[in-house]
C-alpha cells in the first residue's frame, strides 16, 4: 500500500484517532456574540412560539434550569444558528398524574 494511502487510513480509517468532543460554547457567549440582550432573545423566541421571561433565559444560560428540545429549537432560531447546534441531556421531570380515589371492598 502506498504511503499516501497508509497515511489516509491512519487519519480516517480503522487506525484513526478517537473522535474528540467539540469545544463547549455557552448559550450566553452565543447570545453576546450575536450582539443580543436577554430581552432581544425573548422577543425573537416569541416569534417561534416560545415566550420566555428574561429570568428564565438567564437561569438556563447559567445552568440553574434545564430546557426542553422545543425551547432550544426556538433559541437556535432566535440566535440565528443552525438547527441542532444546541444539545442537551436535560430530561423533564415527570408530570404528576391525578388518580381518582379507589374504594376497595
Amino acid at each position: 500500500m502506498p504511503k499516501e494511502q497508509q497515511a489516509a487510513r491512519r487519519r480516517y480509517g480503522k487506525d484513526a484517532r478517537p473522535r474528540r468532543t467539540p469545544p463547549h460554547v455557552s448559550i450566553k457567549i452565543l447570545r453576546i456574540a450575536a450582539g443580543l440582550t436577554l430581552d432581544d432573545v425573548a422577543e425573537r423566541m416569541a416569534e417561534f412560539g416560545e415566550a420566555p421571561a428574561r429570568g428564565t433565559l438567564s437561569a438556563i444560560e447559567n445552568g440553574h434550569r434545564g430546557a426542553s428540545k422545543e425551547f432550544l429549537d426556538a433559541l437556535e432560531r432566535a440566535l440565528g444558528i443552525p438547527d441542532g447546534s444546541i444539545t442537551t441531556n436535560y430530561v423533564p421531570r415527570a408530570t404528576p398524574t391525578v388518580v381518582e380515589s379507589v374504594v376497595l371492598s
